[in-house]
């Protein structure tokens, strides 16, 4: 919330001050400024940390109050941040391809996957193709075909203030998926039009994935339908969120969206990221998917996440023409969505949890760290649990694509 104020002048009994004390108030009000200004300037430049964060919330309107999105930059921060590292730090998309046995350079070729983000991002194609060209990434553009840019409404939307989100989203997908075609599409900064958007291309021909590395206020259950109505099995994923245990909103608590959470990597070792949302939403019903599992002490409610992937290590993205290493959720989700354009069979969380079940080394199972204070349901454990769901990608993509239609027809059955 924007924050002002204004001087009031001196009422006319205190200009009969005597000099000493006027002196004295001039002095005291000298050292009081340039206290102020040295504090100022050592004030260290605002951290880009994505997170669930209501900082950037807008004034409410007609249509309430501006969705939460995971990062909190806001564009005053913009101009400090041209002093970003020149060289990159933190994880690179080679080393996701490693830490997840996915295919690399040759992934996701004849595949669509998407990206919802409100406000619109005049140097998407610069960053992209920046990021792109430093790590060897094949170019995406919209001339060659690779990026497709829609608006909400089928009218221009504002510049957004929060262009970081989506820089990063589409950067992790195309890392995830270099092969893969990315529908970026923009939608506008209310919840209303952020809570709809995603079933507004939901039946894109060929659609495999929608990213959501966003959170929206309310419970949202007047939008829930909306992601029900999925009849192609796109995949939703969605952040669920970087406060820790019991901070989790829409989408990532729909039944019918993948919610995704955090780990922080050491090596080759995964542990929970303690920012990493999660827990049970009283919302919603147990889904088909987790009783058929067995999720441990749910108490008939949905339970969040139901995946997870790195968040709490910084990765590597191109942003606004710098360098920056992001955390959070906002990670985590466009891995999961750009695995959607690795496998040869559509991600459903029925899917998922059947595999778990059935063919357990297709997740990285992580037995350690919390996301708070609350004892169990803050803490990883063997099997699914209320930090990290199911766990991290292992054999994922080639267990998917090793199915047959009949086993994987069955894995899927609710």
């Amino acid at each position: 919330m924007d924050e002002s104020g204004e001087s009031t002048p001196l009422l006319s009994h205190y200009q009969r001050m005597s000099m000493v004390g006027t002196m004295t108030r001039k002095k005291t009000a000298n050292i009081l400024f340039f206290t102020l200004l040295l504090l100022v300037l050592l004030v260290p430049a605002t951290i880009l940390r994505v997170n669930n964060s209501s900082a950037l919330q807008a004034p409410n309107g007609p249509l309430g109050p501006r969705p939460r999105t995971h990062t909190t930059l806001d564009t005053a921060a913009l101009s400090r941040l041209k002093k970003a590292a020149v060289s990159p730090g933190g994880l690179t998309p080679q080393d996701l391809w490693k830490l997840y046995n996915l295919p690399g350079l040759n992934g996701g070729k004849g595949q669509l996957i998407a990206e919802v983000i409100d406000g619109a991002i005049p140097t998407m194609e610069s960053d992209l193709n920046a990021y792109s060209r430093h790590f060897g990434l094949p170019a995406c553009t919209v001339a060659s075909g690779c990026l497709t840019i829609r608006n909400q409404g089928g009218q221009p939307i504002a510049k957004g203030s929060d262009p970081a989100e989506g820089l990063l989203d589409v950067e992790i997908m195309h890392a995830i998926a270099p092969q893969a075609k990315i529908l970026l599409y923009y939608m506008n900064s209310d919840n209303t039009s952020i809570a709809k958007g995603p079933s507004e291309i939901i039946n894109t021909p060929g659609l495999k994935a929608i990213n959501m590395s966003y959170g929206f206020d309310g419970t949202g259950k007047q939008f829930a339908a909306l992601y029900n109505n999925n009849p192609n099995h796109v995949a939703l994923f969605g952040a669920s969120g970087d406060d820790g245990y019991g901070q989790i909103t829409p989408p990532s608590i729909y039944p019918g969206v993948i919610a995704v959470g955090g780990t922080v990597v050491n090596g080759t070792t995964e542990t929970a990221w303690d920012g990493s949302g999660g827990g049970l939403s009283n919302m919603y019903a147990e889904p088909a998917y987790q009783q058929k599992y067995g999720i441990p002490q749910a108490n008939g409610l949905r339970g969040n996440p139901d995946v997870s992937a790195v968040a709490g290590t910084p990765v590597a993205t191109y942003e606004l023409g710098k360098w920056q290493q992001e955390t959070g959720t906002s990670v985590a989700a466009p891995i999961w969505t750009g695995i959607a354009a690795l496998v040869n069979k559509p991600i459903t969380n029925d899917l998922l949890y059947g595999l778990a079940k059935s063919q357990p080394n297709s997740f990285k199972d992580i037995t350690s760290g919390t996301n708070g204070r609350c004892g169990f349901y803050c803490t990883a454990r063997p099997g699914y649990d209320y930090v990290t769901g199911l766990g991290s990608p292992k054999n994922f993509v080639a267990n998917v694509n090793a199915l047959t239609p009949a086993q994987a027809a069955a894995l899927s059955q609710p």
